[in-house]
């Protein structure tokens, strides 16, 4: 009896001394920054992250959206899994200068973006900034200083000299002082301070439930398929798994149909068809569109099945429509396609070069999608082309309900 009773309390001091050592242990948050922010700056942000309670502060590179984020920091390799992310993101396309006869005055914006990577809740915070300076002498200079005003900075390159010089430092210098005081007064009352522990089944749920399979497999292989938890929530998935491949391939024939290719469409939407979870309702009309034969008839069936079910596609599926827009349109598939509430941001690193030799399939796929993302919303909605998610933004376009077509042009 004694000994039972020795064995009870031993195997009760083993777990308290396990969850003591659980509670103790330091939280690993990445933190990243996009665009011309200097060396030092992104330095004293790091040191901010690590003064919060129980955190340890990892400097990483940014590898994309949340998707790329989760198959990084948690399929990933083991020394690589994070609890959680914060980027942040200075854009240089958003820098503006405004000038009289004595002053150049400097304004942006700044994104702070953090990221659960148990429960995937994301929180996107953007700080306006501005300052200015007088210029005694080389404002011709000054004024000529391109968009990117803090690239040439963290390369470590002098623009110009003089006063001028002076000048632009100075600004550079208290912009960046006030991107880190923002930084600070955020992350005192940022949701990421309430992060847990990384829990790779957690995330895999909520990636099912946002109808990202693909991801969510990924987040299981690494776990291990023989996990028994796993072959539980996968057998609780099979029918989630399906109705996201139906979406995928749903919202590629609309892609097809949008870019007016009739035969890619009908070969996409007999493989929709071969789905278990493929609705027929959803096919006939789509058949109905494709056997149109005049011009007019054509551009009138194909718009009243995008306009009955682009509103209904879930996110996986939106996306898989706009690559598939471009892949038509411009000859390639974006790396990367994020979706907002009412824009969608498409990034790849082909096209800076793309846009050069193939404008006008760029243009065409840049209007169709934020004409695609206006009917997701049934609002205004925007649509943005960069060669990745931290550069200047090549092309951008718009429409909306009044649109009689998407407007698309320089930035």
């Amino acid at each position: 009896m004694r000994s039972a009773a020795s064995i009870s309390i031993a195997a009760l001091a083993i777990l308290l001394a396990g969850a003591a050592w659980a509670g103790d242990q330091q939280l690993k948050i990445g933190v990243g920054t996009e665009g011309p922010i200097s060396p030092q700056a992104a330095y004293q942000i790091e040191q901010i992250v690590a003064e919060m309670p129980n955190v340890k502060d990892v400097p990483i590179v940014p590898p994309g959206d949340q998707a790329a984020i989760v198959r990084r920091f948690v399929a990933g390799e083991a020394d690589d899994r994070l609890d959680g992310v914060i980027i942040l993101t200075l854009p240089p396309d958003s820098f503006k200068v405004e000038r009289d006869a004595h002053e150049a005055s400097f304004s942006g914006s700044y994104e702070i973006y953090t990221l659960d990577l148990s429960s995937l809740g994301e929180d996107r915070h953007v700080f306006m900034f501005s300052d200015s300076e007088p210029v005694t002498g080389g404002m011709t200079a000054l004024l000529a200083i391109p968009a990117q005003l803090l690239a040439e900075r963290t390369a470590g390159t002098k623009l110009i000299s003089g006063n001028a010089w002076e000048a632009f430092q100075a600004v550079q210098v208290r912009i960046e002082s006030k991107l880190v005081a923002a930084t600070r007064m955020y992350l005192a009352k940022a949701s990421i301070r309430n992060l847990h522990p990384l829990d790779r089944l957690e995330c895999a749920q909520h990636l099912l439930d946002a109808g990202d399979a693909d991801t969510a497999m990924a987040v299981f292989r690494s776990v291990g398929m023989d996990n028994p938890q796993v072959a539980a929530m996968l057998a609780n998935a099979n029918q989630r798994l399906k109705i996201t491949r139906a979406e995928t391939l749903l919202g590629r024939t609309l892609g097809a149909l949008a870019s007016g290719d009739a035969p890619a469409a009908a070969t996409i939407l007999a493989s929709y068809e071969k789905e278990p979870a493929a609705q027929s309702a959803r096919v006939a009309p789509i058949r109905r569109a494709l056997s149109a034969r005049e011009t007019q008839v054509v551009n009138g069936a194909y718009n009243d099945v995008l306009g009955s079910d682009v509103p209904g596609l879930d996110r996986p599926a939106f996306i898989a429509m706009v690559k598939q827009v471009f892949s038509e349109q411009a000859g390639i598939e974006p790396a990367e396609v994020e979706m907002t509430a009412n824009a969608v941001a498409i990034a790849d690193n082909a096209a800076e070069k793309g846009v050069k030799t193939r404008l006008d399939g760029y243009a065409s796929a840049l209007g169709k999608s934020a004409y695609l993302m206006s009917l997701k919303c049934g609002c205004d909605a925007a649509a943005t082309l960069k060669s990745d998610r931290s550069g200047s933004v090549l092309l951008q376009a718009r429409c909306g309900p009044s649109f009689n077509r998407p407007q698309v042009g320089l930035p």
